[in-house]
């Protein structure tokens, strides 16, 4: 099931990405990461108020699955989000600390969990490098940024090659002359 709903949120990911209008774009960027953020952070409450033994320890089972689900599947499409629109979401993420601990708590337990696929895990990784969650290594580098972008060449149009013109008059009957 989180595989599902991690193609339908890469989906939406490109499909905001593919409006072609910046304003738009930065509309529907907001919407999103508005709601997103505020999953996160009831999910996180609601993992708050279940796990009250004060363990560090994330307890999963039947009463803390569905918000466990929910942070890793919202960790994951944030991810997504930073990665595909660095500018915008430094934009609202960096000057908002209840985001930044949201999310840094998100990831922690997203990671703690060891219930995400590894696709998710590695942009999670790459996401808190991008905004410098965690140190940047020297090769890092946006899997989107538009330097990485490489577009399908186009296919080449085969070039048609001149044809040789054929002189045109009287000539011989096209055999050989023997003298």
């Amino acid at each position: 099931m989180l595989l599902e709903k991690r193609k339908a949120q890469h989906e939406a990911a490109k499909r905001i990405a593919d409006l072609g209008n910046k304003k738009k774009e930065n509309e529907m960027l907001k919407v999103v990461i508005n709601k997103l953020f505020e999953t996160l952070k009831s999910s996180l409450e609601n993992l708050a108020k279940k796990n009250k033994n004060n363990d560090k320890k994330l307890r999963i089972d039947k009463d803390t699955i569905e918000d466990v689900s929910s942070v890793i599947e919202n960790c994951a499409f944030a991810s997504d989000l930073a990665l595909r629109f660095p500018k915008y979401f430094h934009k609202v993420y960096d000057k908002n600390q209840n985001w930044q601990f949201t999310l840094e708590t998100a990831i922690s337990i997203t990671l703690q969990s060891k219930l995400a696929d590894e696709t998710s895990e590695k942009a999670i990784y790459l996401m808190s490098q991008e905004l410098d969650i965690i140190k940047k290594e020297p090769n890092y580098s946006n899997p989107f940024s538009p330097e990485k972008i490489v577009e399908e060449p186009l296919p080449m149009k085969e070039t048609k090659k001149k044809k040789e013109k054929k002189k045109r008059g009287p000539g011989l009957s096209g055999g050989k002359l023997e003298f």
